[in-house]
């Protein structure tokens, strides 16, 4: 683990006011102050003010230009919230560590090698805006992994410098700062978060920047990055979740009730597409996450030989599943990459498939293996006309708002209760129709007896894992 070799004075107790939050101290090693570090994580939000707070008073106390770093993991939303700050203060400079690549330096398409960052220039660059001079300031072109031209950047009136980008806290930089921040994210949001960004920056496609993820940018970040962050003085996570964002989103009514073929043509358009398909959905759960309350899967989905990865995020609407959902086409070697950052296999769900679908619905049946049984689906971006479908076919009233994975955990879950003594399974409802997770199934239990049976079960789902 990196240390600072900054020392400081201690600083007084915090209060629980925002403003008291921020302290300063003087360095040891010269006339300066910075930062006396928060030893708690601090939110999005949170972070963002404490840092305005960390700025106005450093360039208060601080003669000359006042450097602050921002780094953090690709996707943890570096560059957000640097932008949030600049439009909150808009006199200071930002410098991004991006635009100091050096191309030549890249060896085996490692784009994440600290070594890339050409920081000549950059120290060049620092020491002139700390001189009162203007500078110029590279420009890379992510498209053609070039420098293509220079902007000048002048010294800001605030007199604030923000560096942001992964190494913005090494090592050859953080003697120069007087504010070291670090912002982090979950590894499955940041995936995601890294998948769109590079697809529109870079024009990559969605499986070599996954492989890139996982054969460079994560050994890079565990290597060089993760050490630098431990030396900051404000700790941020971002929690920002990427499907916020997405419009659209498909509305689903489920249920298992029977229907037949002829209902099903009665409600679609007479000229509607007749299919059947056969699928195996392979649920990865993300690093860290509890198998019991996910409810951001990444899925690897076989069709015909042919795979697609699906980021998605379900949210339920009772009676509504709704599902923002990303799609791409991958190959089966990307699942490698996936569990080298840390995914697991969760589950493997078949399922066969009778499709009828029209411009405006889609009615499925779906016949699943696992579970030995037949549910409907009814699906449209169309939340009121799939109501209306699922009306026509008589599902009204038989509503399952849970999806195929939530289904098999919850019934797992309930045969294993069903395993427990007689006493506790008393305290237990098993009604498929009223228990709407795992989670409330367990909430049932007794107290004393719960934390017993937790560990039980989870002791089950690590040696059904391995």
């Amino acid at each position: 683990m990196a240390k600072d070799t900054n020392d400081a004075e201690s600083p007084r107790p915090r209060s629980g006011l925002l403003r008291d939050q921020v302290q300063l101290v003087k360095r040891k090693d010269c006339d300066r102050y910075e930062i006396a570090p928060i030893p708690d994580i601090l939110s999005f939000e949170k972070g963002f003010f404490i840092v305005i707070r960390a700025c106005q008073l450093l360039a208060q106390k601080n003669d000359g230009i006042v450097l602050v770093g921002v780094a953090g993991p690709s996707g943890a939303g570096k560059t957000v919230f640097t932008e949030k700050v600049l439009n909150f203060m808009p006199s200071i400079a930002v410098i991004t560590l991006d635009n100091y690549n050096d191309a030549s330096r890249i060896v085996d398409g490692n784009f994440d090698d600290p070594r890339l960052t050409d920081y000549e220039t950059l120290l060049e660059n620092i020491h002139g805006l700390k001189a009162g001079k203007a500078v110029e300031v590279p420009i890379y072109d992510f498209k053609s992994s070039s420098r293509i031209g220079y902007r000048t950047v002048e010294v800001p009136s605030s007199r604030i410098v923000i560096i942001e980008g992964i190494y913005a806290l090494n090592e050859k930089l953080r003697p120069l700062l007087d504010l070291r921040v670090s912002i982090t994210g979950g590894v499955h949001f940041d995936l995601v978060k890294r998948v769109l960004r590079d697809i529109q920056r870079a024009g990559q496609e969605p499986e070599e920047i996954i492989h890139q993820i996982s054969e460079t940018v994560y050994p890079m970040y565990k290597a060089f990055i993760e050490p630098d962050l431990q030396t900051a003085h404000i700790k941020i996570t971002n929690k920002f979740n990427p499907f916020t964002g997405f419009q659209n989103p498909t509305y689903i009514l489920k249920s298992n009730r029977a229907v037949t073929v002829d209902q099903i043509k009665a409600v679609v358009f007479e000229e509607h597409k007749e299919t059947r398909e056969e699928t195996y959905d392979i649920y990865l759960l993300p690093p860290g996450e509890d198998p019991e309350a996910c409810q951001s899967y990444l899925r690897m989905r076989n069709r015909d030989g042919k795979y697609n990865l699906m980021f998605e995020e379900w949210v339920s609407d009772s009676p509504f599943i709704i599902s923002p959902r990303i799609t791409f086409v991958v190959s089966v070697r990307l699942l490698g990459g996936l569990m080298a950052l840390g995914y697991t296999i969760a589950a493997i769900l078949k399922r066969s498939s009778h499709i009828f679908s029209d411009d405006r619905v889609c009615v499925k049946t779906d016949w699943l293996e696992q579970l030995n049984r037949q549910y409907v689906q009814v699906q449209g971006k169309d939340r009121l006309y799939v109501k209306y479908i699922a009306e026509q076919l008589g599902l009204e009233g038989s509503y399952v708002p849970r999806t195929y994975i939530e289904q098999i955990q919850l019934e797992k879950l309930v045969n294993d209760v069903m395993a427990l003594p007689d006493d506790l399974k008393t305290k237990l409802s098993i009604d498929d129709d009223f228990v709407s997770s795992p989670k409330e199934a367990l909430s049932r239990a007794s107290a004393d007896r719960r934390s017993k049976y937790l560990n039980r079960y989870f002791s089950l789902s690590a040696i059904c894992s391995e």
